[in-house]
């Protein structure tokens, strides 16, 4: 723990490091913001119209537009063995604080004075959710740090640019005696003594003056301190077996209570973290001290151009290189006015004779001379000579000197060498096409890339002190609003225990507790005009597949009737997204669309038109797909079936020459067999003959036997 001396002697090496780039930034603020004439050099110049004729402010918009324009997008990457889910509730913790209207105060507090003078910056700090009595649930909110330079001090060994190295931060706000008084009794509960209010004066080895005498204030330091502590880390078992990891300095008051409920302790490790402790101080004592969230100082500074030359810090802005040309401008165009306003105006001159007794006529000038003529002598009444007619001369006309003629123009273009007001006038053409404007918007950019980088940065730091601190104010169960990356937000339940599918085992989800991120910031176009490019391209692809692909078309006009803004299209676009979540074009994400895939997938599946009407133009393909391949098969076969009855016919001509030598051959062998048949009729006759004689004569034969 500091005491009131070692944070005022901490605070005095701030103090005295950088206290000349300081007052120099100082200035600029008053030159940009103030006057342009309050300064040391234009002090004595002899000038009865003194104007401001600012060009730089013109350059400083362009630059805010810029970055205003193009915000940085911080993104929470999980390391190995961290669940992706954690990363993706990160993400959505911090766009909801990112939104917040302090913060976005904040953001552009920072940015007009570093645009300015060089440097700004912001605080993170935790609160409440609500002043209720029982209300335990601590938000992370940002505050604007006004006039940085000026009032919030920086350990002077810290070199790195977001000042993550740096130990300690001191950020001074002055009270006067009655809000004093008040700060004291709100903090302490007692009244200050009056020997405090007599404190006007530092210590000899005290630089900064705590109490101002002249003015009646007293400064009071929010003090943000950090230094190295040694803890242990506790190794958990929970009742459903879950392993933990646990600082021993957290739950050393209920490690008993622990060991009831069912936790067992599997191991421990000595470790080194950071403590950050906060201190409110003043001149005269420590008002409050409490540890905070975290282990990172809550302090993120934003630079422009920075650069360290004989070991010292210096930065600046738009303002320092362009205000000796300004004075310049404001100088010659002043001393041009009081040319044109102190000499005479043009008066004619005339001879006394020439007007004797109508002087009257001439004195009054300008709207003030109403006469409808003026009269004068045509002759000398003494010696009858004529007068010439009208006046003898004219007052010449001022004369301006020719080398501030020529310089004015040149002051101009000496300005907008180091600070460039914006669209060139030689190229300011209406009638350029989209492509043409983003190009030049591009080169202008490059007038502001460097304050776009540097803001990156901070955002990056913004995001390691958001992380560090969320990981203590969010490590209880608990319903929180995630903001994703279009603006729509949801519910979520930190440290959900559920049941992997993949495993059966009891995990716990949305736990930023224990997980490990990188922390990245890239810069890019606001979230709307990514969505007007975006509804540009779905309508150009909504043409290219118009006719070829009806799902596909169906699925794009969906998506672009979900994106479209305008008065009364709610419904239309909740149904639009429902449907591109039940077609599966859309993660479900919601509670709600997560209740409508339930309850789609235990209803009937109902046909889908759209579906209905592909299959069909699936089914006429096919069918013509089938035509085509019928009519080349029945041409196939034709010429197949042609080749076949030729062949049939050649055979067929052999086969009735054949028939014919067959026929010829038959015609014969009946010819042949006919005789033949004839010759054995002709034996058998004979033979039968025979048989009979033989059988007269058989008789005859035994007779004579």
């Amino acid at each position: 723990m500091l005491e009131l001396d070692d944070i005022k002697d901490l605070h005095d090496k701030a103090y005295n490091k950088g206290q000349i780039t300081r007052e120099r930034a100082a200035d600029d603020l008053v030159f940009y913001w103030i006057t342009q004439w309050d300064d040391n050099l234009l002090g004595g110049v002899q000038l009865q119209y003194r104007g401001e004729f600012n060009i730089l402010r013109k350059a400083g918009r362009q630059i805010m537009s810029d970055l205003r324009s193009n915000p940085v997008n911080v993104d929470f990457e999980p390391k190995a063995e961290t669940r992706d889910d954690a990363a993706d509730t990160v993400d959505g913790l911090y766009r909801s604080d990112d939104r917040n209207n302090r913060a976005i105060e904040a953001y552009n507090n920072a940015k007009g004075e570093t645009v300015v003078c060089g440097v700004g910056g912001w605080e993170l700090y935790t609160e409440y959710e609500t002043s209720a009595v029982e209300e335990d649930k601590q938000t992370i909110k940002r505050r604007p740090l006004y006039e940085f330079n000026n009032t919030v001090y920086c350990d002077p060994n810290a070199k790195l640019q977001d000042k993550s190295d740096s130990n300690y931060w001191s950020i001074l706000t002055p009270y006067s005696e009655d809000g004093y008084k008040a700060l004291v009794k709100e903090l302490t509960g007692e009244e200050p003594p009056e020997s405090m209010m007599n404190f006007r004066d530092p210590e000899e080895s005290y630089t900064f003056p705590w109490a101002a005498a002249q003015n009646k204030l007293i400064y009071v330091s929010c003090f943000y301190h950090r230094e190295k502590v040694k803890d242990k880390v506790l190794f958990l078992t929970d009742p459903l077996g879950q392993p933990l990891a646990l600082r021993e300095s957290d739950v050393m008051e209920i490690m008993d209570e622990l060991m009831d409920e069912g936790y067992e302790l599997t191991g421990d490790k000595e470790i080194e973290r950071w403590e950050v402790t906060k201190y409110i101080a003043s001149g005269a004592q420590i008002l409050d001290t409490y540890a905070i969230a975290g282990e990172e100082l809550p302090v993120v500074p934003y630079y422009g151009e920075r650069a360290f030359v004989e070991g010292e810090e210096h930065y600046e802005g738009c303002t320092r290189l362009a205000k000796d040309p300004s004075r310049l401008r404001n100088f010659q165009l002043s001393y041009l006015a009081d040319i044109v306003s102190k000499s005479p105006r043009n008066k004619p001159i005339f001879n006394p004779e020439q007007i004797q007794g109508y002087e009257w006529m001439y004195e009054e000038a300008g709207a003030d001379n109403d006469l409808p003529y003026l009269l004068q002598h045509s002759k000398d009444p003494n010696t009858g000579q004529p007068f010439p007619i009208g006046p003898v001369g004219v007052m010449p006309n001022p004369q301006i000197p020719e080398a501030l003629a020529a310089s004015i123009g040149l002051t101009r273009e000496a300005v907008e060498d180091v600070a460039n007001p914006g669209l060139p006038q030689d190229i300011a053409d209406p009638d350029l096409s989209g492509k043409a404007v983003i190009a030049l918007q591009n080169r202008l950019d490059m007038q502001s890339m460097v304050y776009q980088e540097n803001f990156k940065q901070a955002k990056r730091r913004d995001g390691e002190i958001y992380l560090s601190m969320a990981k203590t104010v969010y490590d209880t169960p608990r319903k929180v609003t995630l903001t994703m990356p279009d603006g729509s937000k949801k519910t979520a339940q930190l440290m959900e225990t559920i049941i992997d599918e993949e495993t059966g085992d009891a995990v716990v989800v949305n736990d930023i507790t224990s997980g490990v991120f990188d922390v990245y910031a890239d810069i890019g176009p606001a979230y709307s005009t990514q969505k007007e490019q975006t509804m540009d391209r779905l309508t150009e692809a909504a043409k290219s597949v118009a006719g070829t692909d009806p799902n596909m078309h169906r699925a794009i006009t969906l998506m672009y009737i979900s994106m479209m803004d305008g008065i009364n299209l709610e419904p239309i676009r909740e149904y639009a997204n429902k449907q591109l979540v039940l077609g599966g074009f859309k993660k479900a994400e919601t509670d709600e669309e997560m209740d409508l895939m339930r309850q789609a997938a235990s209803q009937p599946q109902q046909p889908d038109p759209a579906m209905m009407l592909a299959m069909a133009e699936n089914k006429k393909g096919e069918a013509a797909l089938l035509r085509e391949q019928r009519n080349t098969m029945k041409d196939a076969a034709d010429a197949e079936n042609q080749e076949i009855q030729t062949q049939i016919d050649v055979f067929k001509a052999e086969t009735d020459r054949g028939t014919l030598q067959v026929n010829a051959a038959k015609a014969d062998a009946d010819i042949d067999y006919k005789n033949m048949q004839t010759v054995g009729q002709r034996m058998d006759n004979a033979q039968k003959v025979t048989e009979a004689f033989r059988g007269r004569l058989r008789p005859r034969l035994s007779l004579v036997e």
